[in-house]
This record gives C-alpha cells, structure tokens and sequence, in this order.
C-alpha cells in the first residue's frame, strides 16, 4: 500500500518539535528547577503554535508568491564586503522594491488570512510568556526593518479585502459541494433507469432513427457548448482566485476527491 509522504509544513513542523523536545531534554538531564521547567513548557507551547501557524499556509505554492526576476533588485551587491565587515544589512539590502517581489494574488490564494491572523496572535501571546512584552515591541532602528512594515501596512488593506473574500469563497465552497453531491446523486438515479434491454449505456437500441434520436443520453449533454466556456475563470478585481467554474461535463471532475 502506498504511503503518503509529508509535506513541507509537515516535516518543517516536525524538526521544530524534535528539536525542541531535544533542547528540553537536555536543559532538564541535570539539576532541574521549577523556573527551568516552567520555560521549558513555554517552549513547548510556542513550538505548537508555531505548528498551527504553519497549517495556515499552503507551504508547497509559497513559492509562487515570489517574483524572482525582482529579487535582484533587493540587494547591493556591491556593498556586501563592506555590509559584512561592519555587521550591517542595511548597505546591502534596498526592501524599498520589494512591493515588486511579492505577487499579492498568490500571496492572498497561499495564505488562509482569517485563520494566519488568529494563530500569529496566539503565537505572540506565547511568545510574551518566554520573552516578555517589552521584547515585541521593540522595533529598532534597522531601515530594512522599516520598509519591511511600510510594505506590511500599504497592504493591509488589500489584506483585509482578501479575507472577507476568502470567507465568502469557504461558504460558496460549502454549498457548492452539496450542489455537487445532488448533482451526482440524480445523475446515478438516471443512468440506473436507462440499464433495460433495450438500452446500451444511455442510448437507446432500436432500427427506428426518430427514436433513437428522440432520446436524450442523459443529464449531461454531448455538444460542445458543454465542454467549452467563455466565461473568465476569475472575477475582475477579486483577490483570490474563485473557485473552478463547472458546465457540462466538469460535473463529473468536479466531485473527484483533490
């Protein structure tokens, strides 16, 4: 039987725990005390919601989000041996381009926003626990660091336009599904009335041609207008991508499991 090998989030999750389990393990082997343990455990919590942080990203098209033929744009090469002497980021990274490395679109389709939102607060939350508030709130003076959070805040509408479409798309995609399943349930109750002796498959057997002809094959038509659409697949200026549109014959593709 053949296994189902873990994904990116998965293995990435797993090495966060093993280590951190480790690191516990070790730190607790001598002489353990009552503030050790209690840090311990903290890390144990931040590990986990870290894991839940991470089930909220497609980790496999995080990828796609990227638009590498702008990475370059983002450093300074030439200033890199002396970024490096002085223990600098600043000389050799320029994120006030990164506006152009980041394909939105596919940030918003990769992303679960609602869900990243809720766990990057319970994240921190934990975190305070290990660190302290004060640690978080520290922003420095890095400029790379600051046009990190100009971009974060010039997209934070968009952010929010994408999650409130995200929600819609899950409740589509609930009564979609259900569509689906009566869709498939009808189509198997025609087909079990069209099995008698004067049938092969859904069309009729029979040496009269108006017949023959007469008889539709069933729920699903055969022209092409059922096979082919000119609708677009996404809705202009939407966020994330809709879901795939069905007609004609996509019914049956449609309930394959994904």
């Amino acid at each position: 039987m053949s296994q189902t090998s873990p994904s990116t989030g998965e293995q990435l999750s797993d090495r966060l725990e093993a280590g951190t389990t480790r690191l516990i393990r070790e730190t607790t082997d001598g002489e353990p005390s009552d503030s050790l343990s209690a840090t311990a455990a903290e890390l144990g919590d931040v590990v986990a919601e870290v894991d839940d942080l991470l089930e909220t990203i497609d980790l496999e098209n995080l990828p796609d989000v990227v638009e590498t033929s702008a990475l370059p744009d983002l450093l300074e090469l030439d200033e890199l041996s002396d970024a490096i002497r002085e223990k600098d980021l600043d000389q050799v990274l320029d994120l006030s381009t990164i506006r152009r490395a980041v394909n939105l679109r596919e940030l918003w389709n990769t992303v679960d926003l609602v869900d990243f939102q809720r766990e990057l607060r319970q994240l921190e939350a934990e975190l305070e626990d290990v660190v302290g508030p004060d640690a978080l709130d520290s922003s420095g003076d890095s400029e790379a660091a600051a046009e990190v959070r100009s971009f974060v805040d010039e997209i934070k509408p968009d952010a929010a336009d994408a999650a409130i479409q995200q929600k819609a798309k899950k409740a589509a995609k609930t009564a979609r599904n259900g569509v689906i399943e009566g869709h498939s349930k009808f189509e198997t109750l025609y087909e079990s009335k069209q099995r008698g002796s004067g049938y092969a498959g859904r069309k009729p057997v029979s040496n009269n041609p108006t017949a023959v002809s007469s008889v539709p094959y069933g729920p699903l038509p055969a022209g092409i207008s059922t096979r082919v659409s000119t609708v677009p697949g996404n809705v202009r200026g939407a966020k994330v991508n809709a879901l795939p549109r069905i007609y004609g014959r996509r019914w049956k593709t449609a309930r394959r499991p994904r």
